[in-house]
């Protein structure tokens, strides 16, 4: 199911992914998951759990509240 707060998060994961210079494969590697799960979460298609989220958050640098501020 379509819905416009998952695609919004995972713009913002893969702008701060691109940001930090990571690309796909690295960062789903230091966060345990595949880089075909990545790109599903990058694009919308995919909910993460909080915890993964979480861990995006932290290799990324970012706070978790920046990552669901329009969530």
């Amino acid at each position: 199911m379509y819905c416009e707060k998952y695609v919004e998060m995972g713009r913002k994961i893969r702008y701060y992914r691109i940001m930090q210079e990571l690309g796909q494969g690295m960062l789903a590697e230091q966060i345990g998951i595949t880089p075909q799960y990545l790109s599903k979460i990058e694009h919308g298609s995919a909910r993460p759990s909080m915890d993964l989220v979480f861990r995006i958050a932290d290799k990324l640098q970012v706070k978790v509240s920046h990552l669901l501020e329009s969530c």
